[in-house]
Parts: C-alpha cells; structure tokens; sequence
C-alpha cells in the first residue's frame, strides 16, 4: 500500500450529517488499518464505512510547531470543494490527534503502479483531466488563503495524496495542514524531493506556486511513468543554476511538454498559476485529446500566415518600386505630348490599373492580418481545419490523430475510402503515422484497400514499425501481396522492425504444428534473400526434432543458404559436424581428428550422427572396444545424458561381454538422472522430477513438472530435495517467486510446512515482499516469512525463522512481534521477544494497547 492512501468505497457513503465523534468513540470505532504513511496511519471506522480516521503521532514537537500545526487543522473541516478531501472534524489527545475524513477507493500513486505493470502511459486525456480538477483545486485554496489569515495555503502534493474515485474519473487533493518540516526526517524526504520545488529546497521560501512545482512533476510521472531525477545525487545548489532547464525528451505529448516547459521552470513567479491553467484547459468545449492537436495545428497554421503575409509586403514593395517607374514614365510622356490630349488620356489608365491592383492586394494583407489574429489569439477559435488543407478532411482528422474528429466525420456520413494523389486513404495515413485511435474507428470500413503501389494499410503500419496498428490491422489485411508480391511481413522485416515482424509472422507465414518456422522453408527452400531477413527475427530456433533452420537447409544440400545461416546459427560448426550430420561418410573419415570439439550448443560430431540415426557414422567417431562396450555405454557411465537420449535408438539394449547394459554403467555410477532416461522395468520412489532436482538438471525438471507434489518414500518433494541440494533455480521453477515478492518459504510458513520451510531458509531467508498480502483480516507491506507466519501464529514456523529473520522490519516499520500481537497470539509473542521487543516500542506498545489483551501487555 502507498504512503498515506485512503480507502476504499466511491463516491464516499456518508450521511450527510457525519456524527461528532468523542475521543473515546473513536478508540473504540478504530478498525483495520488501511495505511501508513509519513505523517500518520489511517484506519478504518467500524460501523462508518464512508469514513476514514488519520491517527498523527505529535511525540517530539516544540510548543510552535504544535500550534501552527493546530491552527492549520482548525481550517479544514471549513474547506468545501469537489476537488478537495472533506474533513469532518479534528480530536486532540495526550500527544495524538485524530482527523475524521472522507473515505476513497485509491490513489493516484496506485493508479501509476497499475500503468507501470502494463507499462502503459496514462493517456493524454486522463492526465489533462487530473491537471484541470487538481489546479481547480489549488485555485480555490490559494482563494481560501487570501481570504482569511491561518487557512492552508499549501498541500503536500505528490501522487500519494491524490486520491482517485471508483470511476477513476474524479479526483481528489488530501494531506492538507500537515506539511511540516516536523513531521519529516531526511529518510522520507529522500523519498519524495522530486515533488519539492527548488526555492523550498534552497531557500526554504514557499508559495502556491511551489505546490505548481509538484503538479507539474505529477503529470512528468502520468505521461512517461518514470519520476524525475532532477537531482541525481547532487545538492539542490549545484542543480538548481541559472539557465537550468528540465529534460523533457521523454515526454511525447507536444501539448503536454508545453504545459511542463511552463511549470517546472526555476523562478516561481514565472510559473504558471494554478488558475490559469485551470482555465487553460477548461475554456475550450472540445476533449482533452483534441485540445493537444488542435494546439499544434493553430501553431502550424499561425506559421503559415505570417509566410504568407510576409510574401504578400514583399509583392506590395515591388508593385510601388513598379508604380514609381510607371509614374515616372507618364509624367515624361504628359510633357512630350501636351498638345496630344486623348492619347495622354489613354496612357493614364495605367497608372490607374496599377493603383487599383495595389488597393486589391491591400484588401487581401488586411485579411490575412485579420485571420492570422484570429489564430494567434489563444485557443479559443474553433475552427478544425487546419494544416494539410489539401487533404479531404477525413483523411486529414487520420492523419493529424484527431480521433474525436474523425468519430464525428463518421457519424455525419462522410464518404469513408477517399483517397490522396498518392492513392492513400485515411486509414493508410493514420496507420503510416502510427495513430491507434483512428485506426480504430477506420478499420472495418477501409480495410483491403490498397494504394498506387498496391500497398494496404497494414503494409504502411509494418514498414514504421507501428506496432499496436500492426496488430489491430492484422485480423483484417493479413496475407495480402503489392504489385512487387511482397507482404506485410517483409516490409516490417526489410526496414528493421523485428517486434512488428514477430507479431505479423504467426499470421502471413506461421511455425507449423512440428515447429517448422518461416525461417527453416526459406532455408529448405535455398531462398537466401528471405533467409537474410528473418534470420534476425527467428535464428536459434528449432523445430520439434531440434533441427535448426542451418540445418533445414544443409539437409536439403542448400550450400549457399546455409553458408548465410550458418554466420547466424552455426558458426562453432566443425566440416566433421556438417559431414556428420549429412551422412557423409567420406568427410567424416578425413576429419576423424575434430570428433572431440563441439559447437556452441554443446553437440559434438557424435550427437549430430546419432540424431539422425547413422550407425555407420556413430561406429567411426566412438566404435564399440574388444570387450564391447558402446558408445552409448560410455556416456552413461559418464552421465552424459544428451549423447545417451541421443544414441539410445541406435544403441539401446546392446551388452557388453559381462551382460551389462548401459542402464547398469549408469546405475554403477550413481548418475540417477541417465540411470532414468535407460531404465525400462525397475520401480523407484524417485521420480524423474527429484532425480534432476537433485542434480540440478533444469531441462529435465521442466518436462516433468507435473510431478512436483509426489513424494518419494522418505517423505521428500522435488522441492525440497532440490533446496537441500543448494539449486536455487529448480527451486524457483518449482515453486517460483511471484510477481509481489511471495517466495516459496513464505508459502511454506502460511501453510505451516516445517519441512519444506526448514529445507528453503538457508535459500530464501531474509527477502521481504514487494507487494502485499491480507491476512486474517490484516494487510501486510513489504512482509517476510517470519511475519506471515506471525500473523497466522504458527509458532513452528516462527521458531524456525527467528534467527534468521527476526528484527526485520517492512516498509512501515513493523516486526514480526508487531504482527503476532496483533493478531493476539501468545505463543509467537513470547517466542519474538527476545529479539524484537525494542524495536519502535512506543508503537508495539499503542498496538498492545488497541487490541486490549491485559495478557498480551503485561508480557510486553
């Protein structure tokens, strides 16, 4: 759980009228705790499921620091806005105080955890929504401030004091009144100096535009998932210099680096208000998503114009050079034909044509000036045409991703399949650009077409590399060939997008059911021009018989393609191997003195022969001795499993003079695992599962993984056998860490399996969870083995882990002890004593306290 997170139902349930709570009322409504954080702990009230109560330890606080803290909380049950937490009412106890608030479903830190798991951004328009609500709310505050003397004027801004409603479409500012250095320690302000604008960490000065700082790091975190490290180990002083800039290269978003060149700026008096961007983003009716490319489009347009106007006084300068030579000449011709009236008459119409073409041009300036001001006014014009003014305009709403524009274009009617002078449709220009949205909306009406060049929009998409198009465009144009009668694939392929060729091969070129791969036909085939392109893509892979695409084509006596692939997949190929794997006899004999080499897949000359069956071969690399042991005998005696599964159909069931197969030299020598692979009747506890776990044997133990809850008969699983042998990786096969941090021990200590957690401690003791894990009623941050099994009292298990794991604490501080007593159970307690009872007493000692065991507190 995040720091400071406040839980769980939306909109919050209560009543409009929220009771008055005593100091005793609270203590005994105090329920789960729901989180921790810097400032405090939050718990739930029983019996109130729409409010929440922040507990806030005051221990150590000077006479002012107590007072600007009081006189903060005084204001905030007076504070009413949508975009603000509601506070109900603040109770003051012998060096605690108790905030009753509004309860939410998450915050914003949990809702960046979500996108950082799917690795996907928050869109363009939910971070534009959260900046409009959240400076709406900062706007009202900064109001609030001014307005009366003792109101907070700043909030501790950060994701975790976001909060985020069931829709997660309203979102909500808390931890107000509580930002204070008091509160802090250097320890958690490590954590969260990113949110902390430069004039506090240099000056200690703060204002509202501080808490601007803060938004403007926020949005950084929605667009790019990553939060900035302005500081990269350095002090604030050696970073914070004149001229300093941001790194915005990260983010995508024009319309967004734009808001964030103009918050995260060094001097706070030239950052934007949190009014102004508020009204920024509310002042036009149009969706967040549009507001950004129309943003763009305006500036494109704006350029345009003053191109143009500029071309247009350029025109007007030389019409008035032209003017005044025409000028000249008519007064010239007016003196030398004085007496020639009606000709000077004619000649002065000149003049006159000139004059009023420059009146025209004049009247075409003053309406390019008029609508260049139109553009440059602000974002409040309203027109969308803009840009690419030559294109029809659903193909223009594709092109620039303006998918609400084409949505609306749709459902007016306009004609879908238009095409460019390039034959290109809308569907085409959005895919080339890689614009998700309008793909979307045009696919089914304008799939299959194709442009001049006979190419589709997924072929456009492929050569980008656009892939999320590739894979919407797939189901509709996949196998289609251009006038050249290449495909999708190859275009992808051809200009280096190895991840759209992935996704487009399973469906214009598919590994058949044996494994056959794209890359092996063309290599059967001896096509070396496709071979050089997927290469790339599928080298390395095999078929079910483990046959490599080298091997497709030296099997086919393709020369010239295998001499491609073999720079790709066989480059530790000896002539013997290539012989041997052929069944050329004739090479094999004269490159006998390379048998003991092998390639780079640990197969020598012997093992390539063997799996394609030729005796002959195998005989003249390894030969069966006078006393007639075989090849395959030796490598069982030797434990060489490979060679053994691999000579095995050629060899099997030969003895030698003694009567002994290969089964018994293996057996004879203790290599359980080969003894396995030959045996044909003999019954063993010992799976083939724990024989590989036993000999770290990973191959083997994932083709028997079924077998992993058999026990042989002492008892043993493969897991355990495997952690006793030290072999980390099997144990993590078998019962693998998962995504939240729960190892295979702390499983065992949930279930009280004291064999198994015995056998995995010297492995997997002392690691803690990354996630989180409700027990009994109680969340658990950051657990350990010892904890889980705490909570649950196991006092076994708890024994088992003390010396390894006691002392240890989770992100919030708690011991094992803390978890036992808890949860009231007397047998881990007095075992966890020793070793953890001064371990943040005061805090064992408040939840000693809150669980009302007279035992449970005399023992402590």
């Amino acid at each position: 759980m995040t720091n400071d997170d406040h839980h769980t139902t939306s909109p919050p349930a209560a009543a409009p009228t929220t009771p008055r709570f005593t100091l005793g009322d609270l203590h005994e409504r105090l329920d789960g705790v729901l989180s921790e954080g810097i400032t405090g702990t939050v718990y739930s009230l029983r019996g109130y499921p729409g409010l929440a109560v922040k507990e806030v330890l005051l221990d150590g606080l000077d006479r002012s620091s107590l007072n600007a803290i009081r006189l903060e909380l005084a204001a905030l049950p007076g504070l009413s806005h949508p975009g603000i937490l509601r506070y109900h009412q603040v109770v003051e106890d012998e060096g605690l105080i108790y905030i009753v608030t509004d309860r939410h479903d998450k915050t914003l830190e949990r809702l960046l955890t979500e996108h950082r798991r799917r690795k996907s951004p928050v869109s363009v328009a939910v971070t534009l929504s959260i900046a409009r609500q959240v400076t709406a709310a900062l706007a009202y505050l900064r109001g609030v401030s001014d307005a009366g003397a003792g109101r907070p004027v700043r909030c501790d801004l950060r994701p975790a004091n976001v909060l985020v409603s069931g829709d997660s479409e309203h979102f909500v500012i808390a931890g107000l009144g509580l930002y204070r250095d008091a509160l802090w320690s250097g320890s958690t302000l490590l954590g969260i100096v990113a949110y902390v604008a430069p004039e506090v960490l240099l000056r200690n000065e703060t204002s509202p535009a501080s808490d601007m700082w803060g938004l403007g790091v926020i949005l950084y975190e929605l667009v790019t998932l990553r939060r900035p490290n302005f500081l990269e180990g350095r002090e604030p002083r050696e970073v914070f210099v004149d001229g300093w800039r941001p790194d915005l290269s990260a983010v995508a978003d024009g319309f967004v680096k734009g808001i964030l060149e103009r918050i995260l700026v060094l001097e706070p008096e030239k950052r934007l208000t949190a009014r102004e961007l508020c009204e920024m983003l509310t002042t036009l009716d149009v969706s967040a998503d549009e507001l950004g490319h129309r943003y763009v489009a305006l500036e494109g347009r704006c350029s345009s114009l003053k191109a143009a106007l500029n071309s247009a006084n350029a025109r007007i300068a030389l019409l008035e050079d032209e003017l005044k030579i025409k000028s000249d000449r008519i007064v010239a011709l007016e003196e030398a034909f004085e007496n020639r009236p009606s000709e000077a008459n004619t000649l002065g119409q000149e003049p006159r044509i000139k004059l009023t073409r420059i009146d025209a041009l004049e009247d075409q300036v003053k309406t390019l000036t008029d609508k260049f001001a139109q553009f440059s006014g602000g974002t409040n014009a309203r027109d969308t045409q803009t840009g690419l003014l030559l294109l029809p305009r659903l193909i223009h709403a594709a092109h620039t991703n303006s998918t609400e524009a084409v949505r609306v274009l749709l459902e007016e009617g306009t004609r879908t399949g238009q095409r460019d002078e390039q034959g290109m449709t809308g569907l085409m220009h959005a895919a080339r650009q890689g614009h998700l949205g309008p793909v979307k909306l045009l696919a089914e009406k304008e799939k299959g077409l194709q442009d001049r060049n006979g190419w589709t929009a997924l072929m456009h998409a492929a050569q980008k590399g656009s892939l999320e198009v590739v894979k919407i465009l797939l189901e509709h144009e996949k196998g289609v060939e251009d006038d050249q009668n290449h495909n999708a694939l190859y275009y992808a392929l051809k200009n280096g997008h190895p991840e759209a060729a992935k996704v487009i091969i399973p469906h214009e070129d598919p590994t058949d059911e044996d494994g056959v791969t794209a890359l092996m036909r063309a290599a059967a085939k001896g096509d070396a021009g496709m071979v050089e392109l997927l290469a790339p893509v599928q080298k390395g892979l095999k078929d079910k018989n483990g046959n490599t695409a080298f091997m497709h084509a030296l099997r086919n006596k393709h020369r010239d393609t295998a001499v491609v692939l073999g720079r790709h997949e066989a480059p530790s190929w000896t002539p013997l191997m290539c012989a041997s794997f052929t069944g050329d006899i004739e090479t094999v004999r004269r490159h006998l003195s390379e048998r003991d080499r092998k390639n780079s897949d640990g197969e020598t000359a012997l093992m390539l022969a063997a799996r394609e069956g030729y005796k002959e071969i195998i005989e003249l690399l390894d030969p069966t001795d006078e006393d007639g042991v075989t090849a395959l005998m030796r490598a069982a005696g030797r434990g060489d499993t490979k060679t053994v599964e691999l000579l095995i159909l050629a060899q099997r069931g030969m003895k030698d003079k003694d009567g002994d197969t290969a089964f018994v030299y293996a057996l004879k020598n203790k290599h359980i695992d080969t003894a396995m692979l030959l045996q044909r009747y003999e019954t063993h506890s010992w799976t083939p599962l724990m024989c590989a776990a036993l000999a770290g044997d990973i191959e083997v133990v994932n083709k028997h993984l079924l077998d992993k809850d058999k026990r042989n008969s002492e008892g043993d699983t493969a897991l355990i056998i495997a952690a006793r042998a030290g072999h980390e990786d099997i144990v993590e096969l078998l019962d693998p860490t998962n995504e939240d941090g729960v190892t295979a021990l702390m499983r065992a200590a949930d279930r009280n399996d004291l064999a198994t957690a015995r056998a995995l401690a010297p492995l997997q003791a002392g690691r803690r969870m990354s996630g989180d894990v409700t027990i009994n009623g109680w969340t658990i941050y950051s657990g350990t083995a010892l904890m889980r099994a705490a909570v649950r009292g196991h006092s076994d298990c708890v024994k088992l882990l003390l010396e390894k794991e006691g002392g240890m604490q989770n992100g919030y501080g708690w011991t094992a002890l803390m978890w036992a007593t808890q949860s009231s159970h007397l047998d881990c307690i007095r075992l966890l004593l020793e070793k953890e009872r001064d371990i943040n007493r005061i805090q064992l000692l408040n939840i000693a306290r809150r669980n009302g065991n007279r035992e449970i507190i005399a023992i402590l």
